[in-house]
C-alpha cells in the first residue's frame, strides 16, 4: 500500500484531520500519513487564515463549501460547488454531500410520512445566524408569518420563548417538529447549494428554497418549493398554505424522493473516490497542475505576503480593539 504524507489546513475549528471525509476515503487505497510539517499533498480550505495555503509548495487540493471559487494559479485541483470543465483538476461535491454517512435508499412510504406528520408540532422554522445583501429570506419569512407564526430559532430574528437558539450544529432535533423550513441560501449563484436544502430533506420538512437557479439538476422540485419558480412571493405563499392546509398535498411531497435520480447521492461519492484516487495516485511531481514559473511565480509570491500581512502583530491587536469586524 502506498503511504502518503498528508496534511490539512483552513479548516472549520473542529475539523479532525485523522478522521474526516477525505481520509475516510484515501485510506480504503493508501496508508495515510498526517505530516504538517512536509506533506506530499496538501487538502485546503479558505475559511482559516487568508491564503494559509499558500506555505505549502505540495500539490494542492482546495476543498470548499463556502461561496468561494478556485484559484487554479494557486491551486492544483477542485472540490466545490463550482460546475468547472478543466481537464482534471476540478470536480463538483456541494456542501449538502458532506456529512452524507448514508446513502438515502428510497423515499418514505405513504404510512411513514403520515406518521411522520402526526409528530409535526409547528409550522415552519427559520434558523440563520445572520441577514444577507440580497434580502430574499428575510421577505419569505416576513410574508409567511402575516399566515402563521414562524419559529425564528437561529441568531437572526430570534422570536424563541428566552432566546432559545439554534444553529448549524443543533438545529437538527428542532427542525424535524416542523412542518416547512425555510432553506434560503445567501446568494443566488449557479451550482452553490449549501447544506440548508439538504438538512430539511434530513429531518422531513419541506424545504421552501432559494438559491441555486440549477437546484433541479440536482433535487426533484417536486419535493420542494422553489421561490423562483413562482411569479411572486404571494404566489409561493399562497401554495404552501394551500399544502399546509391539505393534509394529502403534504404526504404527497414527502414521499417524493429528494434528488432528480434515485442514485445521486453514490454517484457523486463514487466520483469523488476516483478523482481522489486520480490525484493521489501520482507521484508528487506528477501531480502538479499549478502553474509555478515566472508570473506565475509571482503570484504565489503576493498570496505568501498577504498572508505573512495579515497576520501581522498591529493588525491581529486591531480585529481584538475591534478595528475590524470579520463579515461572518
Amino acid at each position: 500500500m502506498k503511504t502518503v504524507k498528508l496534511y490539512f489546513t483552513g479548516f472549520w475549528e473542529d475539523f479532525d484531520n485523522e478522521n474526516n471525509l477525505f481520509t475516510r476515503i484515501l485510506r480504503k487505497r493508501y496508508d495515510i500519513v498526517i505530516d504538517p510539517v512536509d506533506p506530499d499533498f496538501l487538502i485546503c480550505s479558505p475559511l482559516g487564515r487568508p491564503y494559509e495555503y499558500m506555505n505549502y509548495s505540495c500539490p494542492r487540493i482546495m476543498y470548499t463549501g463556502e461561496f468561494i471559487s478556485a484559484d487554479f494559479t494557486a491551486i492544483d485541483y477542485f472540490i466545490g460547488y463550482d460546475d468547472i470543465a478543466f481537464g482534471d483538476r476540478a470536480y463538483r461535491f456541494p456542501l449538502f454531500l458532506y456529512d452524507v454517512t448514508q446513502f438515502t435508499d428510497k423515499p418514505l412510504t405513504e404510512d411513514e410520512a403520515r406518521d411522520i406528520l402526526k409528530e409535526k408540532k409547528y409550522f415552519c422554522n427559520y434558523i440563520f445566524g445572520h441577514d444577507t445583501a440580497l434580502g430574499i429570506r428575510e421577505k419569505i419569512l416576513e410574508a409567511l408569518s402575516s399566515y402563521k407564526r414562524v419559529e425564528c430559532a437561529g441568531r437572526h430574528r430570534n422570536n424563541m420563548p428566552n432566546n432559545l437558539t439554534f444553529n448549524m450544529a443543533t438545529k437538527l432535533p428542532f427542525m424535524r417538529e416542523c412542518k416547512f423550513t425555510i432553506s434560503a441560501e445567501s446568494v443566488c449563484y449557479p451550482g452553490y447549494t449549501s447544506e440548508k436544502i439538504g438538512h430539511a430533506f434530513q429531518t422531513h420538512t419541506i424545504p421552501i428554497y432559494f438559491g441555486d437557479p440549477d437546484i433541479d439538476k440536482d433535487f426533484n422540485e417536486r419535493a420542494f418549493l422553489n421561490y423562483s419558480r413562482f411569479p411572486n412571493i404571494d404566489a409561493l405563499v399562497d401554495k404552501v398554505i394551500e399544502i399546509d392546509q391539505n393534509d394529502d398535498l403534504y404526504i404527497e411531497m414527502l414521499c417524493q424522493h429528494r434528488y432528480h435520480i434515485a442514485d445521486y447521492e453514490e454517484m457523486k461519492f463514487i466520483g469523488l473516490e476516483n478523482f481522489l484516487f486520480h490525484i493521489f495516485d501520482q507521484d508528487k511531481e506528477e501531480a502538479y497542475r499549478r502553474p509555478r514559473y515566472y508570473r506565475s511565480y509571482w503570484h504565489e509570491t503576493y498570496l505568501k505576503e498577504y498572508n505573512h500581512a495579515v497576520y501581522t502583530i498591529p493588525f491581529r491587536a486591531c480585529r481584538k480593539l475591534g478595528c475590524w469586524e470579520s463579515d461572518f
